[in-house]
């Protein structure tokens, strides 16, 4: 019996001993998974940046590295844009991923660039890379890999940019030092100094950053300087417009950059806003000191204009010459001469004009103004519209102020049989005119320049302006007249517009029936009068007007022929309410009745002299 249990014991013993190496291989990796997941918890409370888990154990081979602290730093301050892998150099404070492939697969994220410009990779070691394009990079940290890995590749890449310090100074309105991304150009630099900026409800610092906490502010109160710029949100901040480059109080083409290392360079937003030059907008670095000052009274300037694409005028400096403001002017138009350039250029012996035939070797002088002529046979792409009832309607080419309208209606074809002659219009876009000064342009005046000089009351120059209003694209236009047609200018983009002849007239004003009446050739105004149930009961038969068709003139029936599209109004009597027309009743009933006081008055008077000459005589 004893040897019974023992030997029961004994079994029962090994049975657990077994069972225990049996489980020992998997309560060691839940053990590390436990130690881990402790490991981040407490990552956690101190970074409370969330990072997505990635299980990388079943992959033979591989394993998958992720830098909590350099997340850290680098979501402590703002990132830019996307940055240019061909010219973005490697700083300290960038954020890398380097991803293995090959023999040895692997990933590792959010490495940080120390101060000296190393990056650690662990178990593998570090590499220097700091002042490298990526590409640069990449190839360091191949050499670093093939030392520990055979048959495997790096690719390094950047996950998030370094914040750089700029100093902004001169005459802006908020001068002091700015964090911004490393790859931040000049004209982004310089906008949140030109920015009133409060901070928890009082003026904040000028070196608050452009990427402030959402508890910073934009002030909105109005400010005496024009150049500070009020938004709400601090993620609102504008570009710099191209009015504010070029007619602001700044020199914004003589930026003066001071790096760190001893050199100067200068910036030229002028070229960069309006020629799109990079050039003149160059990237900024850690350290820099940025000088924008304000324009000089009476600095010189340079201006282009004529057929250019962009004709500006800012501050001239001493490296410029004809082929460069033209480069920022965006080049010559399609129509320019480019043989005619012409330098304006003012003396002693007053105003020169210099003819210009090697731009390339002509030294430009401080006030210089460049005009580019254009070439009068390339100005051929003018064209003129033709639309309703011609037999070819369409858009043709013109000669501006050359081509006739009997011309234009040729080349349309003509009048088709419905048209309607005598109501066609042509309407003029003046804006398509060339510029002619006030004094020369008979269309361009102003009423308060007259007003000195006339009698007119403010009623006089509000009909004036009315008329204007009126009448400045209408151009009148008779197509049966063919003297007219020949005598009529076509300029770009005029319209030339021809009804139908619908055959009718349109009768209304104080008649029965107001409507359309079909035409007939011959048929006077009181019959269409008839046709429409005659006269209403508050019209003036003395007051018929026949209005033209086309030129909508007004004229009496006795004065024109009727013709199809014109309108017929008859107007009504000048009473305005019905306590007028009462109260002019009464006066006529008194008015008689004065009279037939006054003529009896006078028949007594000679009846009491005739009866007193009488008795008289007797």
């Amino acid at each position: 019996m004893t040897t019974f249990y023992s030997a029961a014991l004994h079994t029962r013993f090994i049975s657990f001993f077994a069972v225990l190496l049996f489980m020992l291989p998997l309560a060691e990796p839940m053990h590390a998974r436990q130690n881990q997941d402790l490991m981040q918890r407490r990552a956690q409370q101190v970074n409370p940046v969330q990072t997505p888990s990635f299980d990388m154990s079943g992959v033979a081979g591989s394993f998958y590295f992720l830098d909590q602290f350099g997340i850290n730093l680098g979501m402590s301050r703002m990132s830019g844009d996307a940055i240019d892998p061909a010219t973005y150099r490697v700083g300290p404070g960038d954020l890398v991923t380097i991803v293995l492939t090959g023999n040895q697969s692997g990933t590792f994220r959010g490495l940080h660039v120390n101060p000296q410009g190393m990056v650690t990779l662990p178990n593998v070691g570090s590499v220097l890379v700091n002042n490298m394009l990526i590409e640069e990079a990449q190839a360091a940290v191949n050499e670093l890999v093939r030392r520990s890995f055979r048959d495997t590749q790096a690719t390094f890449t950047i996950e998030r940019p370094r914040q750089i310090t700029v100093h902004i100074a001169g005459d802006v309105p908020n001068p002091g030092s700015y964090f911004m991304p490393a790859h931040t150009r000049l004209d982004q630099a310089v906008l949140p100094a030109f920015f009133e900026r409060e901070q928890d409800g009082e003026e904040g610092s000028a070196s608050a950053s452009p990427a402030a906490p959402s508890s910073s502010r934009i002030s909105t109160r109005p400010q005496p300087d024009a150049s500070r710029v009020n938004v709400r949100n601090p993620a609102e901040l504008p570009n710099l417009s191209r009015d504010f480059i070029l007619n602001g109080r700044f020199a914004f083409r003589n930026i003066e950059i001071r790096r760190a290392g001893g050199d100067t360079v200068h910036g030229d937003l002028v070229s960069y806003t309006v020629g799109g030059l990079l050039t003149g907008n160059p990237e900024l670095k850690h350290g820099d000191v940025v000088l924008v000052r304000k324009k000089q009274e009476f600095a010189p300037q340079v201006s282009v204009s004529g057929s250019v694409v962009s004709p500006f005028t800012a501050e001239f400096r001493a490296d410029d010459t004809i082929e460069s403001l033209i480069a920022i002017a965006g080049g010559f138009t399609f129509d320019a001469d480019t043989e005619a350039v012409q330098v304006h250029r003012f003396t002693m012996n007053g105003m020169q004009r210099i003819e210009v035939r090697d731009p390339a070797g002509f030294p430009l002088l401080p006030n210089d103004r460049i005009v580019v002529g254009f070439d009068a046979d390339r100005r051929s792409n003018f064209s003129a519209r033709v639309e309703g009832e011609a037999n070819l309607p369409g858009v043709f080419p013109i000669e501006r102020g050359v081509t006739t309208a009997a011309d234009l209606l040729e080349l349309a074809g003509g009048l088709s049989p419905k048209a309607n002659a005598g109501a066609a219009r042509l309407t003029r876009n003046r804006a398509s005119w060339e510029r002619l000064p006030d004094e020369l342009n008979p269309f361009a005046y102003n009423a308060d320049r007259i007003r000195r000089a006339s009698d007119q009351l403010v009623e006089g120059f509000e009909y004036l302006e009315f008329e204007d209003r009126l009448g400045q694209n209408f151009v009148f236009i008779d197509l049966s007249d063919p003297e007219q047609l020949a005598t009529v200018k076509i300029y770009e983009n005029d319209v030339l517009h021809i009804p139908r002849d619908q055959q009718s007239v349109f009768v209304f004003g104080q008649v029965m029936n107001s409507g359309f009446y079909t035409f007939t050739e011959g048929t006077s105004v009181q019959e269409y009068i008839r046709r429409a149930g005659g006269f209403a009961l508050a019209s003036d038969p003395d007051r018929v007007f026949v209005i033209k068709a086309g030129s909508n003139a007004w004229m009496r029936p006795s004065e024109t022929t009727l013709q199809s599209g014109d309108l017929i109004f008859v107007d009504r009597q000048p009473f305005e309410s019905l306590d007028m027309v009462r109260e002019n009743d009464f006066r006529r009933r008194e008015l008689r009745n004065r009279n037939i006081q006054l003529v009896l008055s006078g028949l007594a008077t000679i009846t009491s002299v005739i009866t007193a000459y009488v008795a008289i005589t007797r």
